[in-house]
């Protein structure tokens, strides 16, 4: 068997698995959301329901082969909604780390603040998600012959990932050296949740980032 062989078992296996977490994880959250009703599942939530539709989207755009009868929803509206999703991903992560830092570092202020931060943020991150994929829609040959897409995509990856790093590394150093709190061993659980998400997702996104690139 060839690599490309193997890459493709790898993404077999890889995402349904990853997919199958997502939804088990949205039905026990939905399940007893009396129990889970705080903002950071809330956060989870919305970023798990972007990231199965931003895997299901990649799949279908480039993993199953198209028929031509599509090319053109494949070259500007399928490619944009799949890049789009994958930077609301990211920025979704970004919030969902930063969600975990103001619990930790100030847990009399979290609640209150995010009662209307939760919507504020979600709504920033579906607007700043559009830029870097916009020009898809009208010039879907720059994705081929420019490579602009993989620029954007590289940004976002790594701005975000590395924003995200620095929330989750001051999260730990809270965690380590200076928590009293009660609830240390839930927001230990809350970190490891948070800082997971963001590690699995660097695989996929790598991938993503480097997709037009190696065309």
């Amino acid at each position: 068997m060839i690599l490309a062989d193997w890459a493709f078992i790898l993404y077999s296996v890889y995402v349904p698995l990853i997919i199958a977490i997502y939804l088990l994880e949205l039905y026990v959250i939905f399940h007893h959301r009396k129990t889970f009703n705080s903002s950071f599942y809330k956060i989870f939530s919305v970023l798990a329901v972007v990231n199965i539709a931003a895997c299901t989207f990649a799949t279908f755009v480039f993993r199953m082969p198209l028929y031509p009868i599509v090319n053109h929803l494949y070259e500007s509206l399928m490619l944009s909604v799949t890049y789009y999703l994958n930077c609301l991903s990211q920025f979704l992560g970004v919030l969902l780390a930063f969600n975990r830092f103001t619990s930790l570092y100030f847990p009399v202020l979290h609640d209150y603040f995010w009662r209307w931060a939760i919507f504020a943020g979600i709504g920033v991150c579906i607007i700043v998600s559009v830029p870097p994929v916009v020009h898809l829609l009208y010039f879907p040959a720059s994705f081929f012959d420019m490579a602009s897409i993989w620029f954007n995509m590289a940004v976002v990856t790594v701005t975000c990932n590395s924003l995200s790093s620095l929330l989750y590394g001051a999260c730990l150093v809270r965690l380590c050296f200076f928590s009293t709190t009660r609830n240390r061993s839930a927001e230990r659980n809350f970190f490891i949740v948070g800082f997971l998400s963001m590690i699995f997702s660097l695989p996929y996104m790598a991938g993503m980032a480097s997709f037009p690139y190696f065309y």
